[in-house]
């Protein structure tokens, strides 16, 4: 049994069920992802985040908190995802304490 839960999961799906939760605008600004801010349509996005690592990982870490929370593998998921981006050259997090995603408004 693997214990990742985006194992499975295209996508295509996850950018369906978050659009469905978020709608475009607000994953564009949560995100700070400008497929989802100009002219956002779900083929162009695919095919961009397909192609941007980094994007990729913004929107499967946001799938992770949103719809996988309870699942006990997710918080080391999204950890290895910081890691790959901190042993890349990326920009370093401040936080001590580990990676805090910033909190989504429900309408």
């Amino acid at each position: 049994m693997n214990k990742d839960p985006l194992h499975g999961v295209k996508l295509e799906n996850i950018l369906i069920d978050l659009e469905k939760k978020f709608g475009w605008k607000t994953m564009g600004e949560t995100l700070n992802i400008n497929c989802f801010i100009n002219n956002p349509r779900l083929k162009s996005s695919l095919k961009f985040l397909r192609k941007t690592p980094w994007a990729r990982k913004k929107v499967e870490i946001l799938y992770l908190k949103t719809f996988c929370k309870d699942n006990p593998a997710t918080s080391e998921l999204i950890r290895n995802f910081i890691e790959q981006k901190n042993n890349s050259g990326s920009a370093k997090i401040k936080s001590e304490k580990g990676f805090s995603w910033p909190t989504i408004k429900s309408k």
